[in-house]
């Protein structure tokens, strides 16, 4: 009997959805893994390629991209396993990934979440799972960490001092791949769909941790994640959309006295933040066009 499916969320990354999709087929897990692609709105062809080259695997293809949460939350409703494996499309499993993942719920029984050790295209480990930071140690990541990822607030939010060769409980796991217990998932109402993408999984762990339920990570089971590092190209519309939901989720799990003043300056520090962004984005940009054009008139 399978005990164990894998929701692939997937837009443009044909040729990184296929890597993922043959990884999953090689589970080394007994009954093996029901695979459920969730396109949102491809023009590359990964669909047509799913339907050619993998007719084993389940597609739902949306005509266009109704945010990583909904399609999360769609593709695990088509499926009826108790454990669920939540992943972009630009990840790849060692073999063993899927029996670790379920060896580890079965093992903890208050677990509703874990996430094994995710590292970067050349092996570099990346930073998967981290803390719900306070508002001065969210500010000083926010800011200094765009211009140097060794300050201390960042470090201490990426856990980069943590020992990751150690199995704890911690506050949120990464959603790029994430194992799911689906009594605990469907008890908090899934992923909260008004995250259209970004900080959904924080939000999930949160409400996760709020009704009891542990989140945990493993050193074992290995999963790579080609996009592991943030690009220093990501559009505006990404970037809007991350600081858009860092607020909603501020706005979920702030309940102080201070409540209204400090939403509107978190408010503010956000749409500085974006500016500050947008910029930087801007200008890397713009030094890419102007070497790519000087090496191409050589």
């Amino acid at each position: 009997m399978r005990k164990i499916a894998a929701v692939v969320v997937n837009q443009n990354t044909r040729d990184m959805l296929k890597e993922c999709l043959l990884s999953l087929l090689e589970q080394d897990v007994q009954g093996g893994v029901g695979i459920l692609v969730v396109d949102n709105g491809s023009c590359d062809g990964s669909p047509e390629m799913v339907l050619s080259d993998f007719p084993e695997v389940n597609l739902l293809w949306n005509q266009k991209n109704v945010g990583y949460a909904r399609a999360c939350n769609k593709g695990i409703s088509l499926t009826e396993e108790p454990y669920i494996l939540v992943m972009n499309a630009d990840t790849v499993l060692s073999r063993n990934t899927a029996s670790v993942v379920l060896k580890f719920f079965e093992s903890h029984p208050d677990a509703g979440a874990v996430g094994p050790r995710i590292l970067n295209s050349d092996g570099t480990l990346q930073f998967s799972c981290r803390d719900f930071p306070s508002l001065g140690q969210a500010v000083g990541h926010a800011f200094i960490g765009l211009f140097s990822e060794e300050n201390p607030w960042t470090k201490k939010y990426k856990k980069k001092e943590w020992d990751h060769s150690t199995e704890r409980e911690v506050d949120w796991i990464s959603g790029a791949f994430m194992g799911l217990r689906r009594e605990a998932f469907e008890q908090v109402g899934g992923f909260d769909e008004k995250y259209f993408m970004y900080v959904e999984d924080v939000d999930l762990c949160w409400r996760l941790r709020s009704k009891g339920w542990e989140v945990w990570y493993t050193p074992r089971g290995d999963v790579i994640h080609h996009i592991g590092q943030s690009s220093k190209l990501a559009t505006t519309r990404m970037t809007y959309h991350h600081h858009r939901s860092m607020l909603r989720f501020y706005r979920k799990t702030y309940s102080g006295p201070w409540r209204p003043i400090m939403t509107s300056l978190v408010f503010l520090g956000l749409v500085l933040r974006f500016a500050l962004v947008a910029a930087i984005n801007g200008f890397n940009r713009l030094s890419s066009n102007l070497a790519r054009n000087r090496w191409g008139t050589r």
